[in-house]
């Protein structure tokens, strides 16, 4: 590559494009070779993401994919509309299960146990092998899947918790098992969090996370902060994502605080914020925080998304230009994943 384009730095152009839009990059590959190859890089991409992954949004679908009267998705800014998402790219009718850094996990409707991985803003995808686990039927337990880069089903059989684990390289999955230490909650089996090669989720007691570490493929689990333990009844506890760590959210008394876990190993968890839900009325009661990072929370409840800005304190309606006919709501039960556009690859 030429070290500069016409009168700035090669550095500089790096610098100025990754700060750039997701889908603006898609169209500046075709300016010239030298571009196409830079932005297609794996160290751009991840110098993109960098950037990108600062922007929070959230990927709202119907809890009925197969309507017509519905959009597939919304995109939901915490404060300025954005445009709807398409997945017409992937020949099936699909529903979303999970989201990390840009990419969907998705599974067939019309064929049970079929699941695909696809980057909306790329707009490609690809549909992993099936396990070998038997098809579930309705008298089994259903799958659930958990995206974290490493794609990730999880079933609950009996006593045991296992773990189907795709690894991208060889092309296969392989089977973990781990003895059930407490029961899970449906919400609690698709709330899951990924945090390097770790994979938790909160259990229905809420009193620890289970977590499995693909890297040295290893079960364990995290005690929840005292101030949790502590103050349980009548809270609701929620695991999220912050900023590439392991974060929970407790509803308690008209107050939401959100902790993040600082040192697996020792359990040590600190305190971020706390906010008081008292001017959001009854949304307080029913919302279900779906998103977070350092500038906004998102809360989700029946029909409506609301978000909140870590630095004014303020409280707002999230916005997408792109309701459905019932105005400023979104479907009822609908299903809410966070989202930051990246361009990471699918067909790995």
């Amino acid at each position: 590559m030429n070290s500069q384009i016409g009168f700035l730095p090669f550095d500089l152009i790096i610098q100025i494009l990754s700060r750039l839009p997701s889908k603006s990059l898609l169209k500046f590959k075709s300016v010239c070779k030298s571009w196409y190859l830079l932005i297609s890089s794996t160290h751009f991409t991840q110098l993109h993401f960098r950037f990108s992954s600062k922007t929070l949004q959230l990927v709202i679908q119907p809890p009925d994919p197969t309507d017509p009267n519905l959009e597939k998705l919304l995109l939901v800014d915490p404060f300025t509309p954005s445009p709807s998402l398409s997945l017409d790219f992937v020949d099936d009718c699909i529903k979303v299960r999970a989201s990390s850094n840009g990419i969907l996990c998705c599974s067939s409707v019309k064929n049970k146990g079929v699941y695909f991985v696809c980057n909306p803003i790329t707009r490609e995808y690809r549909i992993l092998p099936r396990t070998r686990d038997r098809p579930f039927t309705r008298t089994q337990p259903f799958y659930e899947a958990t995206l974290a880069f490493t794609d990730h089903l999880a079933n609950f059989v009996e006593t045991k918790f296992v773990s189907n684990v795709f690894n991208s390289e060889t092309n296969c999955w392989k089977r973990f098992e781990f003895p059930l230490i407490d029961e899970f909650t449906h919400m609690n089996r698709n709330q899951a969090v990924h945090d390097n090669c770790s994979i938790y989720w909160l259990t229905q007691s809420c009193m620890h996370l289970l977590y499995f570490d693909s890297e040295i493929e290893n079960w364990g689990k995290v005690a929840l902060p005292g101030e949790i333990l502590g103050t349980q009844d009548g809270s609701r506890v929620y695991l999220l994502e912050y900023e590439g760590f392991v974060s929970v959210i407790q509803i308690s008394q008209g107050v939401m605080s959100t902790f993040v876990l600082k040192d697996r190993n020792l359990e040590k968890w600190y305190l971020l914020d706390q906010v008081k839900l008292k001017c959001i009325g009854g949304f307080a009661n029913s919302g279900i925080p779906v998103g977070q990072n350092s500038c906004f929370v998102f809360l989700a409840a029946q029909r409506n998304v609301l978000a909140y800005d870590r630095r004014s304190r303020i409280w707002k309606e999230a916005g997408s230009s792109s309701r459905c006919s019932s105005g400023s709501m979104y479907p009822l039960w609908f299903s809410a994943f966070p989202f930051k556009g990246s361009l990471f690859p699918c067909k790995f």
